[in-house]
């Protein structure tokens, strides 16, 4: 029989370096033909139809044509074989000496194949590399349809045994065979895993691209701010680990975006290997069988790479207990260290059983953690004027991940030709809020300013004191200690008491305004509730999401919930108390801004004032204050006639700040109908309409000196 050997290989090139991969890996397709072109001759006349497709470069002329069985055709065969393999990893050696990589010598020597794994990986890689293979394996097992090699022909072909009992120790073969394939490169259906396969044919150049897997390699993040010390242990736990060869899984638990991901990211790469997070919850939504299947792909991805298994958002799976278990023995399976990420209020008692289990909890960042994250990402935006860290740390409660996304889209507004000043930052930070109270509650667009709110200067300075509690947190708390002597009560919380129409809400919307915090106002018809028990889960609800979205709490006319406390008598005026207590005590427990509003101060509790920071009185406007209310609520745009008299209607009409507001929107309307500019008939005739509204009757004489405007 003519050499195979030589005819599938150049002796010449024996020991000569790959000029190109892609050149080992065809001399390994050569080896796997050599031994099916002897398969087949000897098979007999009948396998001449696909001899043709794994005949060598010169063609099938010389090789046996079917007269020559199989038992005969071996020695020499394998012998080929041999000298093949003996061929290709003298030039590997080669190769590797100048530095070249060759991916399939890399797979074979990460995963320790001997050389019957190592054909086996390359028969079952046949089909994706010619798929005519796919019809010389359909000839051998029988099938219509082309496939991929079984581990039954593998055996045969590797041995050139026509039947299972000449291949030396057939059944524990097959069974280690099938132990190591199905570990290192073939998938849940028999076939050669996706990923192994493009490695290997694209020489490692191209990652993985798999829906809810992500590969960080080392060095691509280097030393964290504020947790390279949690990183270390990590780092330590994954070096000392349980006994033996037992696969350590490291839990760490916290909140959303509090940088689980990359502390664990972190831990890896200080260990010198790659992160493979799978993320359980993009994933969970797959069919039970595709959920593993990529599960399998990133366990394959860390073989690979020698990467370490990172399970994100296992949380997602926990209502189906035997799946987890099944995800943490399949990540087990491929690396020693398994991080698992976990919520802060996930119960993880059932994944510890049986297992070297190590949790860790991952909290947010405090405020000196928060202020060095807000920082750095400041630092490299086009800000258009001064901001300081701090201001940010003091109005918002944000994760490492909510910091950094605010910086992104801050910098994807400079790219759109926006000025970054405080009101872009501020923008940017709440696009990274995500919360629930437009179910309660509405956002209050807070457009008024401090020279537009008439109040005493006492009130005014309280108002300013309570703006400097939010503005100064870092320091009182922070630097002077106080943050360690409050359990609670470090935010601010606001009564406005006083008439309709005195500027309380204005003065919550110029709160809001100053200090760059969104308002919302709470509807108290959808939050309390006549079934006992429902007002309070209502308030626990609204006050859990204002803790997310960093926000004013805005509860307008509070009379109805913040009564003085009753006799109790029945269960309702028990539950009433009970309402109006619970209330208070998440007031307490938030540490943003409430802000309350009463027509009647004297009905509010004086008990319940000791709980709330800043009581203010809003008064009905004297002749000097309406004045400036009346020179002040027309926009600088608004055409007004000469000889409007400002004096005349803040003397005769003592009238609050919401009504002057109503009657010049009014006189506005009836000027714009008229096309004219807005002139004295028009105002008096709004404030005889405000008068009427509000139930006064007034005769036209005490109108004074305009009242012949009125017709």
């Amino acid at each position: 029989m003519t050499s195979l050997y030589g005819r599938f290989f150049a002796p010449a090139l024996f020991a000569a370096p790959y000029q190109e991969p892609e050149e080992h890996l065809l001399d390994m397709v050569r080896c796997c033909e050599l031994l099916l072109c002897a398969y087949l001759a000897g098979r007999g006349a009948a396998a001449g139809r696909v001899l043709p497709l794994v005949a060598p470069p010169g063609g099938i002329d010389g090789l046996p044509d079917g007269s020559v069985p199989l038992d005969l055709l071996r020695d020499s065969a394998l012998r080929d074989y041999d000298k093949a393999r003996f061929h290709m990893d003298a030039r590997a050696q080669a190769t590797a000496g100048e530095g070249g990589f060759l991916a399939l010598q890399y797979v074979r020597e990460l995963w320790r194949l001997n050389e019957l794994e190592l054909f086996a990986f390359t028969l079952a890689l046949l089909p994706r590399y010619d798929p005519r293979f796919g019809q010389v394996f359909a000839f051998l097992e029988g099938s219509s349809k082309p496939c991929p090699p079984s581990l039954d022909l593998t055996l045969k072909l590797f041995h050139l045994a026509e039947r299972a009992e000449q291949v030396p120790g057939y059944h524990a073969q097959r069974q280690s065979l099938r132990q190591k394939a199905e570990f290192a490169f073939l998938d849940r259906k028999g076939e050669i895993d996706g990923r192994a396969c493009e490695f290997v044919l694209q020489n490692g150049e191209t990652g993985l691209e798999n829906e809810g897997t992500t590969v960080y390699l080392p060095g691509s993040l280097g030393e964290l701010p504020l947790r390279e010390e949690a990183a270390g242990e990590l780092v330590r736990a994954a070096a000392e680990g349980g006994a033996g060869r037992e696969t350590r899984y490291l839990c760490l638990k916290g909140r959303r975006g509090s940088g689980r991901t990359t502390l664990a990211q972190r831990a890896a790469e200080r260990l010198d290997a790659p992160a493979v997070v799978f993320d359980c919850a993009v994933s969970g939504g797959l069919r039970r069988e595709e959920f593993f299947d990529a599960l399998g792909t990133a366990c394959r991805e860390c073989l690979l790479v020698q990467g370490i298994p990172v399970l994100k958002e296992l949380d997602a799976l926990l209502e189906e207990p035997e799946t987890v278990r099944q995800v943490l023995e399949t990540a087990g399976r491929f690396s020693s260290v398994v991080f698992v990420l976990l919520g802060e209020e996930a119960a993880a008692v059932e994944l510890t059983e049986g297992r070297c289990w190590l949790e860790q909890a991952v909290p947010p960042p405090g405020r000196e953690e928060s202020m060095e994250l807000w920082r750095r990402v400041l630092d490299g935006l086009p800000l258009s004027e001064q901001v300081s860290p701090w201001e940010l740390v003091n109005k918002f409660t944000f994760t490492p991940a909510q910091i950094v996304g605010a910086a992104q889209n801050a910098r994807g507004m400079a790219w759109m030709g926006r000025v970054l000043d405080r009101t872009a930052l501020s923008e940017a930070a709440y696009s990274q809020t995500a919360h629930k109270l437009g179910e309660h509650a509405t956002l209050i667009y807070a457009r008024h300013t401090w020279d537009q709110l008439v109040l005493g200067e006492e009130e005014r300075q309280m108002l300013r004191r309570a703006c400097d509690q939010v503005r100064y947190k870092h320091i009182v708390y922070d630097r002077w200690g106080f943050d360690q002597r409050l359990a609670y009560g470090k935010g601010v919380s606001m009564l406005f008491a006083g008439p309709p129409g005195t500027g309380k809400t204005m003065a919550a919307q110029v709160v809001a305004n100053d200090l760059g915090i969104e308002m919302y106002k709470v509807d108290l018809s959808q939050v309390v509730s006549k079934y006992i028990g429902e007002t309070e889960k209502n308030l626990n609800e609204v006050f859990n999401e204002a803790k997310k979205s960093n926000v004013i709490l805005f509860f307008d006319e509070t009379d109805a919930i913040l009564g003085k406390r009753t006799e109790v008598k029945d269960s309702h005026d028990k539950n009433a108390n009970l309402e109006t207590a619970y209330l208070l005590q998440k007031m307490e427990e938030y540490d943003g801004i409430t802000v309350m509003t009463t027509n009647y101060k004297e009905n509010i509790d004086s008990a319940f004032f000791r709980r709330i920071s800043y009581v203010i009185h809003f008064s009905l406007p004297d002749a000097g204050a309406r004045k400036h209310i009346w020179r002040g609520i027309f926009p600088p745009k608004t055409p007004l006639e000469e000889g409007v008299d400002f004096d005349y209607l803040s003397r005769q009409f003592e009238l609050s700040g919401g009504s002057i507001k109503n009657i010049a929107v009014a006189a506005a309307f009836m000027a714009a109908a008229e096309n004219a500019p807005v002139s004295m008939g028009h105002i008096v005739r709004a404030v005889k309409y405000e008068m009427v509204k509000q139930g006064k009757i007034m005769r036209r004489e005490d109108y004074g000196e305009y009242g012949f405007l009125l017709k």
